[in-house]
């Protein structure tokens, strides 16, 4: 236990010598330096009026930062970088594990801001503000619309407030488009993981849920609860998990996970009426679980297009008026 406590004690006197070190090595701000207040789940902080240097402790800042032009130098990461984001993501600098950040990594890449949430992130805010100036959203994105909002709070940190207006201008736009094509009215759409162990469903409430939503894509009664994101369902009950289309959430990343070929194989799963009718998509947990803002929420779009806008989602229409 001694020996625990003092290596603890030594790390944080290393971190605060390297601190120390790095600012006074910084220089004093120029008196021409201009700052802007912004308030944040955490409070305020004094931001530069054009970051150079961001630092972004989830995906979702960092979907929002490079949705609105701008590349981080540091990025947290689940497990590896997100696949949707393509080459925006090279040569960014992993700086640790989501909700896990490595306070000496992000110290050596000298950030002028940092962008996270509270989730997983509020123990650690007095460290990382002594790093750089860390606003914070309140929640992750995970729930409900809150994405648009946080987006609109990291572009207002990064000095963007017009360019996330017109994001989520376009976002609506495409939405609008998109309802037209799909005809929603009659279409129930279920959402699940299935793995080895569990079967979760997102709800109404979730990030992905959310976006269902706005298209006007209605859900299995259970699915339908804005109050949480995610249900652990029984296999059992398999008018919770049914549905005229099933999005199934995959991640080769996660073990256990069941990917469409093995749930339509199933003897449990191919009893439901979406698998027998072949209106199972495979979507990537990446953008549907992880992403929580506006690239992520266009990508969700596209999979929705492409999942549903064929002549079968016509016939299928046609069959409920």
């Amino acid at each position: 236990m001694f020996n625990w406590r003092f290596q603890n004690i030594v790390g944080w006197l290393a971190l605060g010598t390297l601190l120390v070190s790095c600012r006074s090595g910084s220089g004093t701000p120029s008196a021409t330096e201009t700052t802007r207040t912004v308030v944040h789940a955490m409070g305020s902080s004094k931001v530069p009026v054009s970051p150079q240097r961001v630092v972004v402790l989830d995906t979702a800042p960092l979907d929002a930062a490079l949705a609105l032009g701008i590349k981080p130098i540091g990025t947290a990461i689940y497990g590896q970088p997100p696949d949707y984001l393509g080459d925006q993501v090279e040569e960014i600098e992993v700086i640790g594990d989501a909700n896990q950040p490595k306070l000496e990594t992000i110290l050596k890449l000298k950030p002028d801001l940092i962008l996270g949430s509270k989730i997983g992130t509020e123990e650690q805010y007095n460290q990382l503000s002594q790093i750089a100036p860390t606003v914070l959203t309140e929640d992750s994105g995970r729930s409900g619309d809150d994405w648009q909002a946080n987006l609109q709070l990291y572009a207002n940190a990064l000095g963007q407030p017009e360019q996330a207006k017109q994001l989520l201008q376009d976002y609506r736009q495409r939405v609008q488009q998109l309802r037209t094509v799909v005809q929603p009215q009659a279409l129930e759409i279920s959402v699940l993981i299935v793995a080895t162990d569990v079967v979760r469903a997102y709800t109404t409430g979730s990030f992905s849920g959310s976006i269902l939503q706005d298209i006007g894509l209605s859900r299995p009664p259970v699915q339908d609860a804005p109050d949480g994101y995610a249900l652990q369902l029984s296999p059992e009950a398999l008018d919770t998990l049914d549905g005229d289309y099933i999005f199934l959430i995959y991640s080769a990343y996660r073990p256990g996970r069941l990917s469409k070929a093995d749930f339509i194989t199933d003897s449990i799963w191919s009893q439901l009426n979406a698998v027998q009718q072949g209106r199972v998509c495979q979507v990537n947990n990446e953008v549907w679980i992880a992403g929580r803002s506006v690239l992520a929420a266009n990508q969700i779009l596209a999979d929705v297009e492409a999942c549903l806008a064929s002549g079968e989602v016509e016939h299928l229409n046609l069959l409920k008026k």
